[in-house]
């Protein structure tokens, strides 16, 4: 299936009532009835993860990875889901996309901050570009089919840098440990201030590529997404999908890990995977309404740079 499908395939899969609940109610039925199978497990083990509710996905793939086929594969996803560091060897053949969630990497009153400074400063946000292969690579255009998202201008941005990035660079060695990453000791930090606004959405993509010969984009390991909406929340959508791939960095198959924007926290993940913003919808199209994140790469620098 080509990724520019997935985008579509999405929405229906996740609506209520829609495909992934009606397969949640099978798998419950026939487990209610005594099948016991492993494979039963493994389905309604998925159909949780793409459901968002990692919780109940874990502890099946725990039971799987004590008793049932594909025991390797099950200890990997119980480790993923449980924020523990993954095991040396990664499942063969299709396999999640790896990623590590801090729910309170910021407190209330830094995610309020950063609010009022985006209200504050929202003439300073204009949309966001895309970069393909019709652009010269760094440049980008504006691609309404493909993405609908406002960015801060870096003067808008240039003091959140001065105190947010300190706070990445601490835990960055960290989350390399938890993907069995190696250290280089040395980073490039990209980084934006960016609103998802009534309809606003980016279409299956991945981070390490995205311009000719991938330009400035192929020395991208780790990509972070750390939401700072207001509380109540004023949107739904604007989930985090992390496609499943066939091998490490490529072609994504039409299964995910659903990750809900939760107010100050930040998830990190590897910038050759595939992934998707689902459409956010307001309750009012209103700027202050929207999905508010800070966002961007960690780059190791190649031996010329």
């Amino acid at each position: 299936m080509p990724e520019s499908s997935f985008s579509r395939l999405a929405p229906g899969l996740l609506a209520p009532g829609g495909v992934l609940d009606r397969a949640e109610c099978a798998a419950q039925r026939a487990l209610a009835a005594g099948v016991r199978n492993g494979q039963a497990l493994w389905r309604l083990g998925d159909i949780h993860r793409m459901q968002g509710n990692l919780d109940a996905a874990r502890d099946l793939y725990q039971r799987l990875s004590e008793s049932g086929p594909d025991r390797q594969k099950a200890s990997w996803l119980s480790a993923l889901l449980d924020g523990r560091g993954l095991p040396e060897a990664p499942p063969h053949g299709t396999c999640p996309a790896p990623f590590v969630r801090m729910q309170d990497f910021l407190t209330t009153q830094e995610c309020d901050r950063l609010f009022a400074l985006a209200l504050a400063r929202r003439e300073l946000f204009g949309a966001a570009r895309v970069v393909d292969d019709a652009v010269e690579a760094g440049r980008g255009r504006v691609k309404p089919e493909a993405r609908i998202t406002l960015e801060a201008k870096p003067r808008a941005r240039r003091d959140v840098r001065l105190w947010f990035l300190p706070r990445l660079e601490q835990v960055i060695p960290e989350i390399l440990t938890h993907l069995r990453l190696e250290d280089p000791g040395r980073y490039r930090i990209e980084m934006n201030v960016r609103v998802y606004p009534a309809g606003g959405f980016y279409t299956t993509h991945c981070d390490s590529r995205g311009g000719p010969g991938d330009g400035p984009y192929r020395d991208r390991v780790l990509s972070f997404i750390c939401f700072f909406h207001p509380e109540p929340r004023r949107f739904s959508g604007g989930d985090l999908l992390l496609y499943d791939s066939n091998q490490r960095g490529g072609h994504p198959v039409p299964a995910f890990s659903r990750i809900e924007p939760l107010r100050g926290g930040i998830v990190f993940f590897m910038s050759e995977d595939w992934h998707q913003v689902t459409p956010v919808e307001c309750d009012a199209d209103d700027f202050g309404a929207g999905r508010f994140v800070l966002s961007g790469h960690v780059s190791f620098p190649s031996g010329s740079d």
